[in-house]
């Protein structure tokens, strides 16, 4: 996430403290920051298209930093879900 991220979600929630980081963003608002950000980048047309662990990975990060750790989690989250039966 960069400077403009964050100064976005400041003037969003109208609180220019989250200009502090990712501590206070963390603290004080970790799961609308997280709303904020998904709902301003489209990722739910992205997941509606069944993407890959690797296209959801760069869309988040820009990058692929973490992809294996991310594609055994997601393996995982599967198999308690059931999700490799459909």
């Amino acid at each position: 996430t960069g400077r403009q991220n964050y100064q976005n979600f400041a003037n969003y929630v109208k609180d220019q403290r989250v200009m502090e980081g990712v501590d206070y963003v963390a603290q004080k608002y970790p799961w609308l920051s997280a709303g904020y950000w998904w709902y301003n980048n489209a990722m739910n047309v992205l997941c509606d298209k069944n993407p890959t662990v690797l296209q959801v990975t760069k869309k988040v990060n820009g990058g692929t930093r973490g992809l294996e750790e991310r594609q055994q989690y997601f393996t995982k989250a599967k198999g308690i879900f059931n999700l490799d039966k459909k």
